[in-house]
């Protein structure tokens, strides 16, 4: 009897069934078009199959692979499987959360579940799944003007919840943190605060939770061309065979607004200018001791501050 494959994200299984139907539409050699007639659909069904916008259901799942000629029973119940999965409902669905967060962070916040690495580059800030409360906090703070004060609770909400996924998560993916000195120094406005967030930091990097590296001041890095951009990794990092290559999707960030990326060679680029920084960057151990320091300085200010604060006039 066949194992039922692990249950996915609903978009993270959306993602994998599109592309394997496309996939094995081209190497049949049929068009859109021939899809649609043998099925007996729109061809603007077809093609918002491939691109995601929609699901299929199961028994359409097994016609479709029928007549594309997946036969090999392991894939069909995987595929048939993602089907499934596509169509479920999580708490990123209850109705506050899609009235408030953008599609695209909606699909982020299932692909942070499934991803297998994941790959940070920030040059302002700590990435939102590591802020602890109270930073989180103090960014959202920073767009009390921009937001909605309902769509900023939601999305605080949400925020919380994707750090208690993360933390909470067994399959620990590989996450590898790239950060601009800057965001060592920048407090919005507490220097308490943000000597709590790099200790949170300095803890989940030596509990080997995430692997950080920082591009220091001194660099040569041309760090204005590059904005904050994330690459989320669906491959096996032990497998090398051309089967798991581009399994990955982009995410970018400006402001108030975000887009998801999974033009292959968008995707590629950014890997690449990923790996440049990375091996621009100082190494782990000396990035983790900057951390340290950085959160104790930050926490002798705040110290000083305070007794500053309270000293008679």
């Amino acid at each position: 009897m066949t194992t039922p494959p692990p249950a996915e994200s609903p978009a993270v299984a959306r993602r994998r069934l599109r592309l394997a139907l496309r996939r094995a539409r081209e190497d049949k050699g049929f068009t859109q078009h021939q899809v649609a007639d043998e099925m007996e659909w729109s061809i603007s069904k077809v093609m918002r199959i491939e691109s995601g916008e929609v699901t299929v259901s199961v028994n359409d799942t097994r016609s479709l692979l029928n007549y594309l000629g997946v036969a090999d029973t392991e894939e069909v119940s995987r595929l048939v499987q993602s089907a499934r999965d596509a169509r479920k409902r999580e708490w990123w669905d209850e109705p506050q959360f899609r009235e408030h967060l953008p599609p695209a962070m909606r699909r982020l916040i299932q692909f942070e579940t499934e991803a297998r690495t994941i790959r940070y580059f920030l040059s302002m800030l700590i990435p939102g799944p590591l802020q602890v409360p109270d930073y989180a906090q103090a960014v959202f703070a920073a767009f009390q003007t921009k937001l909605p004060d309902a769509t900023a609770e939601v999305r605080r909400e949400a925020r919380r919840r994707r750090r208690r996924a993360f933390l909470e998560r067994r399959d620990n993916p590989a996450v590898m943190l790239l950060l601009d000195e800057s965001v060592l120094h920048r407090t919005l406005g507490d220097f308490g605060l943000l000597a709590t967030q790099l200790y949170d930091l300095h803890a989940l990097a030596t509990q080997g939770r995430l692997t950080i590296r920082i591009i220091p001041f001194t660099t040569s890095t041309a760090l204005a061309m590059f904005a904050t951009f994330e690459i989320y990794d669906f491959s096996d990092p032990d497998d090398s065979s051309e089967a798991n290559d581009n399994d990955a999707v982009l995410y970018r960030e400006s402001n108030l607004l975000d887009e998801l990326v999974e033009d292959d060679a968008s995707v590629s680029r950014h890997l690449t200018e990923f790996t440049d920084l990375w091996n621009a960057a100082l190494n782990e151990s000396t990035s983790i001791q900057m951390i340290l320091e950085a959160a104790q300085k930050a926490a002798g200010l705040a110290g000083s501050t305070t007794s500053t604060s309270s000293t008679p006039g």
